[in-house]
């Protein structure tokens, strides 16, 4: 959890919103150890096979909100909101890194990176970030909130009640969408027993 309350960062982010650039100055600093943590856990610091770090896993996802207009004008409804915005930001950016890697082994004979560990947390032992990438944008179109609870919880390290406040819906709803994506995630996800 952050060092600063939520509400900080929160009025941060207001100010942010209302044009004071002085406030993205002031911002990452206090966000900085929490997305650094969402990225180690993402990451699992020191796991073999790994090329991006959760320092440059950070920075990426940062400039891309920034490049994305989410530096200031995007209307961020508070700390678990951006937290969502950062989690599907660096989810991107995975999967960005994967298609990457997984171009440049193609023809030259090398194996498919497994998930890199990252989403053992989700019981995914099997397939990569761009197959659960391509499957969570299928669970999208059954299921919106429930895409979106994934992305909060596995990308961002969300617990139930921060996805709860950042969709502005109840925890229980949260964890019926959860039992829900985890099913149809563990039935949808290639090379996964049946």
């Amino acid at each position: 959890m952050s060092e600063h309350p939520p509400a900080l960062v929160t009025a941060v982010l207001q100010r942010l919103q209302a044009g004071d650039v002085a406030a993205a100055d002031e911002l990452m600093p206090m966000v900085y150890t929490e997305l650094r943590a969402i990225a180690g856990r993402l990451l699992r610091d020191g796991a073999p096979g790994h090329t991006l770090q959760p320092t440059a896993l950070v920075h990426e996802a940062w400039l891309k909100m920034a490049s994305a207009g989410h530096g200031g004008a995007a209307g961020y409804q508070g700390r678990a909101h951006f937290l969502a915005v950062a989690a599907r930001a660096m989810r991107q950016v995975l999967i960005a890194h994967a298609r990457t890697r997984n171009a440049q082994k193609r023809g030259g004979g090398g194996q498919q990176q497994p998930l890199d560990l990252c989403l053992e947390r989700f019981e995914a032992e099997a397939g990569d970030v761009v197959a659960l990438h391509d499957t969570l944008e299928r669970l999208a179109r059954e299921s919106p909130r429930a895409a979106q609870v994934v992305e909060m919880r596995v990308f961002g390290g969300m617990t139930i009640e921060e996805a709860g406040l950042a969709l502005a819906v109840a925890p229980t709803t949260i964890k019926a969408d959860w039992r829900f994506a985890r099913a149809w995630l563990q039935k949808e996800l290639p090379g996964r027993p049946s």
